[in-house]
């Protein structure tokens, strides 16, 4: 599927994000302050297509909304670029893809937005990383109807999620990728091979999660950490690289 044609597809996502919440519900309590969301989205590279004035691209609702596409992979961001080229190549010609932290789109629409309008972030996963997490969950006999797929490793046992030590900090690992989080759970079981066939994997999405951080704030929401993807890594990398020159 093309990507605009999914993109159009997926708006009911970004209207009515916890209608796809399966990761925790606790009761309602404070929400996560803002500037501990916008910390904990700050190292997860994005790509965004924006203009001259540094503004992403958008598509109004018919309330007067907008909605905004955001990539987990440059080639995602580079399909929708020229499939907008083929349809208005003036307009595609105005935008060009950038790298953000997905913590600076994440401001730009909690800044542009207002009682009256809205700045919606429309998460567009990797189709490789879609197509994984609903095989995995279809497996489980459920549906997964989410954007970008994110990864959890659980005891079934005990429902617990497993976690690593970092920084003298129990935290919990958020993977952006199948094949990253199956590395780590072998890894796992080869050090406790009791736990081996005790583990699963869940799928979250990545703006249920976020929709969990602005209404909810407790101990395994401010564990959590995200896992970098290959491609997230190569960026980090390359950044911290040129930071040293």
């Amino acid at each position: 599927m093309k990507t605009l044609i999914r993109w159009s597809l997926t708006l009911g996502i970004l209207i009515n994000p916890l209608t796809n919440l399966n990761f925790i519900q606790p009761a309602a309590v404070v929400a996560l302050p803002q500037r501990e969301i916008v910390e904990f989205l700050s190292g997860v590279p994005v790509y965004s297509l924006l203009d001259q004035q540094g503004l992403p691209i958008g598509r109004q609702l018919d309330d007067g909304s907008v909605i905004t596409p955001v990539f987990m992979s440059r080639n995602e961001a580079q399909a929708f670029l020229r499939e907008l080229k083929e349809i208005n190549s003036q307009t595609a010609d105005s935008y060009r893809i950038q790298i953000l932290p997905l913590s600076r789109i994440y401001e730009i629409a909690r800044d542009t937005s207002t009682n009256s309008s809205r700045l919606f972030l429309d998460y567009i996963p990797s189709a490789q990383e879609l197509r994984t997490a609903r095989e995995l969950v279809t497996e489980k006999g459920q549906k997964y109807p989410g954007d970008v797929p994110l990864y959890l490793a659980k005891l079934e046992s005990d429902q617990s999620y497993l976690t690593i030590k970092q920084e003298d900090q129990e935290v919990v690992p958020i993977f952006f990728e199948k094949a990253t989080i199956d590395r780590w759970i072998e890894t796992v079981s080869q050090t406790r091979p009791e736990l081996g066939q005790d583990i699963s994997i869940n799928v979250i999405s990545l703006s249920s999660l976020i929709a969990n951080l602005e209404n909810n704030d407790n101990a395994l929401l401010r564990s959590l950490r995200f896992w970098p993807s290959q491609e997230m890594m190569k960026i980090i990398r390359s950044n911290s690289e040129n930071q040293l020159q």
